[in-house]
Parts: C-alpha cells; structure tokens; sequence
C-alpha cells in the first residue's frame, strides 16, 4: 500500500510554521481581519486544519487506488 512519505511529513511540519508566518503577517502586521491576537489563532488553526484535510483526503485516495489495484 502506498504510505505517507518523510516529505510528506516535513511538509506538513513546514506547513504549520508558514500558517503561523502567513496569518501574523495579514492579521498583525497588515491589519486585515481586525488585526487582533484571537484572529491571528482562528487562521493559523483555519490554515493548519485545511492542509491536515488534504493530507487526510490523499491517505483517503491512496487507499482507494492501492484497493482498485487489489482487485485487478
């Protein structure tokens, strides 16, 4: 069955402190969203949830492609 690889992992890792970088800089620094410490969370935890979804959806897909396979 096909895995999740290192890159995989790093990536996700990196993801988190971009999501960290991205929302400080719109929320505090350019003052979008209000420009408050609670906005600055909701994103970070918005961005870190949606790159963890795709990560849960490609396991989903490998899974399914890994089983089509099996059957053939």
């Amino acid at each position: 069955m096909k895995e999740f690889t290192l890159v995989d992992y790093s990536a996700f890792a990196l993801w988190i402190l971009l999501s960290i970088g991205i929302s400080y800089l719109l929320v505090i620094k350019l003052k979008i969203f209000g420009g408050g410490s609670k906005n600055q969370k909701i994103l970070s935890i918005g961005l870190i949830t949606g790159h963890l979804l795709y990560m849960i959806w490609k396991k989903f897909w490998l899974f399914i492609i890994n089983y089509k396979y099996f059957l053939v």
